[in-house]
């Protein structure tokens, strides 16, 4: 088959199952679904927390609007009743009624009379009636007229709490017998010089403050509902439950903790098995507290509704991005399947191929690049024959070459490689002529030299025997010389151990002399201390023989004491004198053996010095011997080696000239070898 015959190749349709649109189809499918997941999970969060936070709002502010609107309904009621309390006249008839007093016959009752209806004036819709009770008369008077019949007792109502606290009290709701109404008492202590004496109030209606409640709307159907601090509804959107307690609905027990508690708090809960969301806060300080109630559903109906519009917005996206997708990765993916089926043509040989990829992308500078190296590689097919026959040539003994085409790309190296080799394997074959040429001759050479080495290490290994017993006589010599130098260094190492012995004695003894002269020096201080004392008992004595001359007769016989006392200081002062003169003798005659003894210490350390010098001396001869000895016997050692060298250089000179005569005949067989290369 010729280098430029076109070879037709039947080419087949990628039918990859795992091929490149499927993977980017599926890799970007599988991470916008995992992006999207991520995407809804985390906005399903945060819209629940959002909506959560916005409920929980919503019932926080509309209780506490609730709260707020009840405690400014309450709050100009407690007003009046306090202004009411502080009144002259209703003070002065408390304060001067006593147990069995008729109120009404009171000379301030028709003041205190007008004062109510003129209180009760103020907010007529609202105040039902205002009244005052005594507490010693046990009675009470309304502003309609109404006075309490004699066996009425304040202690037993319930507005009579507030003495006990000093406060303004409401009492809980009950429903006013003559009107149907719902009403509540207010009702604060009326003082007298820090005493209680009576009570202040007003029973209001609630019904206003009903339809305020029913304003209150959370949602769709969520509401506000008002208790007292004992659980009872005053408020609730069913009317039946107005009037009852908390405690008699089937309700979670964590409303009746924070209702007792009167904590503000968010709560859920259940009533009769229906779940509940709700926010508890207190009014002020009526001990009434208000809840906002809604349905577990429409509290999360919100939540609910964002995430089912989220849910169809992520589904319309992901449809979206996967036709997107698969419209993307077939524009990818075309152009690349023309190049694959490219590829398989130029795989099975045929380098006519055409390729025809429009694309201005990376595809398509793909294409171009492989259209390109086809028409590098019909160059290359000239490059490859060329070279291999070349090579055939070079194998058959032609090293000169000649290349007639005009090398590219890594093929300029190949060129430059082969004319590098032919260039080389001339000079080396030229030079391996030569040098064949020249062992030749030389292998002559070398034989004859070498039987001449061999006669001459035979003379010099003779020479060297005689050299070695020498050697030996010399060796024995010196060991002799350096046992006796050790002897001798011995010896003198004794001797200056006895004089250094010796000088320590004389040491001594020179230390001993002196404590001797400085007792003595000691002694001549006390013998100096006996004359003074000598003198001074001869004065007395003397002072003593005058007194005694004085006193006639009586004293004679102390004048006897006193000459002997004076005989006897004269003695010891001639004693003294002797032992002083026999002391400086021997104060001399010991300065002088200490001369002597510190010249004869001096006279051993020079001469424990002088044996100290010949002890080195002996020793550094013995040393020395010691050093002569080891060089003997290392010129011994060497005699010997060179004795054992001389020998093995004959017998190598005998070898090397057998190996020469060989040599001079490889020589002539190489060069006939080179002789068939054409250089």
């Amino acid at each position: 088959m010729g280098k430029k015959e076109k070879i037709k190749a039947v080419v087949k349709k990628s039918t990859n199952k795992n091929g490149i649109g499927k993977q980017i189809q599926k890799q970007i499918g599988i991470s916008v679904s995992v992006v999207l997941a991520v995407i809804a999970v985390v906005t399903l969060l945060q819209m629940n927390n959002m909506g959560t936070t916005s409920n929980n709002t919503e019932l926080k502010l509309e209780s506490e609007a609730a709260a707020l609107q009840l405690e400014q309904f309450f709050a100009p009621f407690e007003r009046m009743v306090e202004q009411q309390a502080v009144n002259n006249e209703i003070k002065a008839i408390m304060n001067s009624t006593y147990a069995g007093d008729d109120i009404g016959k009171n000379v301030r009752y028709s003041n205190m009379l007008a004062n109510l209806k003129e209180v009760k004036a103020l907010d007529d819709s609202n105040i039902l009636a205002t009244w005052v009770a005594d507490i010693d008369a046990s009675t009470a008077a309304m502003s309609d007229g109404y006075i309490t019949d004699p066996g009425f007792d304040v202690t037993t109502r319930p507005w009579f709490e507030c003495t006990k606290t000093g406060e303004t009290v409401l009492t809980e709701p009950y429903v006013d017998d003559a009107t149907g109404q719902m009403v509540l008492s207010v009702a604060t202590p009326v003082n007298v010089m820090g005493k209680t004496v009576g009570i202040s109030g007003m029973d209001v209606s609630l019904e206003s403050m009903v339809g305020l409640m029913g304003n209150y709307k959370i949602g769709d159907n969520g509401y506000v509902m008002l208790l007292t601090g004992d659980g009872d509804f005053i408020y609730h959107p069913n009317d039946e439950l107005v009037t009852t307690n908390i405690k008699d609905l089937n309700i979670s027990e964590n409303v009746l903790t924070a209702i007792e508690n009167k904590s503000a708090e968010l709560l859920k809960y259940k009533v009769d098995g229906d779940g509940k969301f709700g926010y508890l806060t207190p009014i002020g300080d009526t001990g009434f507290v208000a809840i906002s109630c809604i349905t577990t559903g429409e509290y999360h109906s919100a939540v609910i509704a964002a995430l089912l519009m989220l849910l169809l917005v992520f589904v319309v996206g992901f449809i979206f991005v996967v036709i997107t997708v698969r419209r993307i990765s077939g524009k990818i993916v075309s152009p690349l399947i023309e190049l694959n089926e490219t590829a398989e043509q130029l795989a099975a040989g045929n380098l006519d191929v055409t390729i025809d990829v429009s694309s201005q992308d990376e595809v398509g500078d793909l294409g171009r690049s492989i259209e390109k190296t086809v028409n590098r590689l019909k160059e290359y097919i000239d490059y490859i024959d060329e070279i291999s026959e070349v090579l055939a040539a070079m194998a058959n003994g032609k090293l000169a070459i000649n290349l007639k085409y005009a090398y590219v790309g890594e093929f300029q190296k190949v060129k430059e490689a082969l004319i590098h080799i032919s260039s080389s394997m001339t000079d080396v074959m030229t030079n391996i002529a030569e040098t064949a040429n020249q062992v030749s001759v030389g292998s002559d050479d070398l034989a004859k030299a070498a039987q001449g080495l061999a006669e001459g290490s035979e003379s010099q290994a003779a020479a060297v025997e005689e050299l070695l017993a020498t050697a030996t006589t010399v060796a024995e010599q010196v060991e002799e010389n350096k046992n006796d130098s050790e002897k001798s260094a011995l010896h003198t190492q004794e001797v200056t151990a006895m004089m250094e012995e010796s000088q320590q004695q004389m040491d001594m003894m020179r230390k001993a002399m002196d404590n001797i002269y400085e007792a003595s020096q000691k002694v001549v201080g006390i013998i100096k201390t006996i004359e003074d004392i000598a003198e001074q008992t001869n004065l007395l004595s003397l002072n003593a023989s005058i007194e005694a001359a004085r006193a006639g007769e009586a004293g004679r016989g102390f004048a006897v004491v006193a000459g002997e006392i004076g005989n006897l200081a004269n003695e010891s002062g001639r004693a003294v004198n002797t032992t002083r003169e026999l002391i400086g003798v021997s104060l001399d005659e010991i300065e002088k053996g200490n001369a002597l003894a510190k010249e004869v210490v001096e006279s051993l350390s020079q001469a424990v010095a002088k044996v100290e010098e010949v002890n080195e001396m002996i020793q550094k001869s013995a040393e020395s011997a010691e050093v002569q000895m080891q060089s003997v016997n290392q010129i011994r050692d060497g005699v010997e080696e060179m004795s054992q060298s001389i020998q093995d250089n004959s017998a190598m000179a005998e070898e090397t000239s057998a190996t020469s005569e060989e040599l001079a005949a490889q020589a002539v067989t190489l060069n006939e070898l080179v002789q068939m290369f054409e250089i």
